[in-house]
C-alpha cells in the first residue's frame, strides 16, 4: 500500500491538472499523457481496488500472495524511479 500511496504523489506532483482527483481519474490522465504506459496504469488500478476495499472494510486484512503483491511494487519502485530520475 505504501507503494501506491508513493506513486499518487508523484504523479499528483507531475499531472497538472491531477488537484484532488480520485486516484483512478489520475490514473487514466497517467496513462493518457504517457505518464504511465498501459501495463502500469492496469497494475496501479488493480492495487488502487486492492487499497479501497481496506479503506471501506470489504477488505480485512493487508496481506497480499507474492504473486500479486510483486508486480505492484515493481511497478510502483518503477515509476516514482522514473519520474524522480534527474533530467539527462
Amino acid at each position: 500500500m505504501h507503494s501506491l500511496i508513493a506513486v499518487e504523489i508523484v504523479l499528483r506532483d507531475r499531472i497538472p491538472d491531477a488537484g484532488k482527483k480520485p486516484l483512478h481519474q489520475i490514473i487514466k490522465l497517467g496513462a493518457a499523457d504517457g505518464i504511465l504506459t498501459a501495463r502500469q496504469a492496469e497494475y496501479l488500478d488493480y492495487g488502487r481496488q486492492i487499497r479501497n476495499g481496506m479503506a471501506h472494510g470489504q477488505t480485512t486484512h493487508a496481506v497480499m500472495p507474492p504473486a500479486m503483491a510483486v508486480p505492484m511494487v515493481t511497478t510502483s519502485f518503477a515509476i516514482v524511479s522514473e519520474l524522480c530520475a534527474a533530467p539527462a
